[in-house]
């Protein structure tokens, strides 16, 4: 897969996180896993917008009950112990 050098503006205030969080694997690449997120995320939002105007909106209980599921995974996760990181 080839790769495209692309200069980037970033708030101030996140450069510190990013670059923590980043680490060993980089900033280019966590920049790249950040960007296939947001597409992914923006290909879900349309794919949702075309069930919707094929279908028609979500039943208010379907809705319900999937946000219900989300906050209970929520939860379980939350009570996970975090991965430590591992700083050089």
């Amino acid at each position: 897969m080839g790769m495209t050098k692309l200069s980037v503006t970033v708030e101030d205030h996140l450069v510190a996180e990013v670059r923590e969080r980043a680490g060993d694997r980089g900033i280019s690449s966590f920049v790249n896993e950040a960007v296939r997120h947001e597409l992914q995320l923006a290909r879900l939002g349309e794919l949702l917008g075309d069930l919707e105007n094929e279908l028609g909106p979500p039943d208010e209980d379907m809705v319900a009950e999937a946000l219900a599921s989300l906050d209970r995974l929520d939860k379980q996760r939350s009570a996970r112990p975090k991965p430590r990181t591992v700083r050089r």
